[in-house]
């Protein structure tokens, strides 16, 4: 092989400024992913089929769920 090139590694700079610059991008990902999720959410509201929606986000209820048991009631979060 040929070690002529001009290729250089990359340094791993670990300082809390790269963490803290590195959790805000995450954020901001996040941010726009679940803005993006929730605009096709959106869109596709008013399709119904049998009275239900055609498409829902798994995961994810508006408020818990109550489920009355005979011995009990469970509280599902």
């Amino acid at each position: 092989m040929d070690d002529n090139h001009n290729v250089t590694g990359l340094l791993k700079l670990e300082n809390p400024l790269n963490e803290l610059l590195k959790q805000g991008a995450q954020q901001l990902l996040a941010q726009a992913i679940e803005a993006e999720v929730q605009a096709l959410l959106d869109n596709f509201e008013s399709l119904h089929v049998n009275g239900k929606q055609t498409l829902v986000r798994n995961g994810h209820l508006p408020e818990p769920l109550c489920v009355n048991l005979p011995m009990s009631n469970y509280d599902l979060r």
